[in-house]
């Protein structure tokens, strides 16, 4: 600016300039960190919708748990709560899923393995919606079953190389001889934030029960830990309600989600804005730098279709390495930071891409539309005479 004319500024003959290298440049970085922000944001939303529907292998969404002291207080509490309709089955467990759960080797003859060991009695993989795929359950009161029996998972079956796992021996502690009786689904005990390991289940009898465990319906999830608040004060008058929903686990996961999109949305909204605005800034100068050349072409005929193509062309070229480059930041940004939260997620795909691109082509569109169109359709005359 300090080194143009003031005599052909007043005149009116000072060209100023349009668009150059540097200009570009900077136009395309601010699309993409536009894009990086929209790609991250959309990425989340999909990613939040795909954990929510995640199968964990057991019912982690209408599943409570209260701890007690021992068979006594269990029965008592159990008592109290059968009146509630809504409450489908009780279990009881002195270690369960998301609760309490050990973690030891195991072997089977040279090979040892670390499994997660949760301890349950009667009716726990009903309440619980652990489904069997091989043998059975636990028989009630059983004392060979509470010595010797085990039910494991599917990944516990492949680790061991096992084609027919029942009545297979496993070695606990080193002198504890188990025997397989059941296999069950895959259940990820720690939810989706880290590998899901093998797991081997118990059985005990009510004596060792510590834990109550509730099922009911995820639409009843609420009120009923509500009922099991004021049923525990009537039976424990004077102890604090220690019970929990198991969705508590996943609403922290649904929680991450949220926060991070509306990190990454704000981030998006404030960067294509600005991005928008400048857009519409060079976009304004290319055409002031052109209005002769869109006067003399459309003098000859140019259509209004050919004159937007001509105004447009870099900077559709622009977007479109803006995109490109955008996508691949977002999508590697995305991934990062999934990776560093959980283990289970859904990177962002290609709709995640087409939405993102879109909503970046859509919002250039709407900042430059009018003002190329309107450079389309003036009067040659008036542009030439200005000229």
């Amino acid at each position: 600016i300090s080194k143009f004319e003031p005599v052909t500024i007043l005149k009116g003959t000072q060209k100023f300039g349009g668009t150059n290298n540097f200009t570009r440049t900077l136009l395309g970085l601010q699309f993409s960190i536009s894009l990086i922000s929209i790609v991250s944001a959309i990425g989340f939303i999909q990613n939040a919708r795909y954990q929510r529907a995640y199968d964990l292998g057991f019912d982690a969404r209408g599943s409570l748990i209260a701890w007690v002291d021992n068979q006594s207080e269990f029965d008592t509490y159990r008592n109290a709560l059968q009146s509630n309709p809504a409450i489908t089955s009780l279990a009881g467990a002195r270690s369960g899923i998301f609760s309490n759960r050990s973690n030891d080797p195991v072997k089977h003859e040279s090979k040892q393995i670390e499994v997660d060991i949760i301890e349950v009695g009667d009716n726990y993989l009903p309440t619980m919606n652990l489904k069997l795929v091989e043998g059975r359950d636990f028989i009630k009161d059983s004392e060979t079953d509470r010595k010797e029996s085990v039910i494991i998972t599917q990944k516990l079956a492949n680790a061991f190389s096992w084609d027919k796992p029942i009545g297979k021996e496993i070695i606990w502690k080193d002198t504890v001889k188990l025997y397989v009786t059941g296999v069950i689904r895959d259940v990820y005990t720690a939810g989706l934030w880290r590998e899901m390991e093998p797991m081997m289940i118990r059985y005990i009898l009510p004596a060792q029960y510590t834990q109550l465990v509730v099922s009911t319906s995820v639409a009843q999830v609420t009120a009923v830990n509500t009922f099991m608040d004021q049923e525990w004060n009537k039976v424990f008058p004077n102890r604090l309600y220690n019970g929990r929903m198991l969705n508590e686990n996943m609403a922290a996961v649904d929680e991450v989600n949220i926060n991070i999109v509306y990190m990454f949305g704000f981030m998006g909204v404030i960067t294509l804005l600005l991005s928008a605005t400048g857009l519409f800034t060079l976009v304004s100068l290319n055409i002031i730098r052109r209005m002769k050349e869109i006067g003399v072409r459309k003098v000859l005929g140019a259509s209004v279709s050919n004159i937007t193509r001509i105004v447009n062309t870099e900077f559709v070229i622009i977007l479109v390495l803006a995109s490109g480059l955008g996508a691949w930041g977002g999508y590697v940004q995305s991934d990062l930071i999934m990776g560093s939260i959980w283990r289970y997620y859904q990177s962002p795909d290609a709709v995640t891409f087409i939405i993102s691109v879109s909503l970046l082509f859509v919002v250039s569109f709407l900042a430059i539309g009018y003002k190329v169109f309107k450079a389309a359709t003036m009067n040659p005359v008036e542009s030439l005479k200005q000229e």
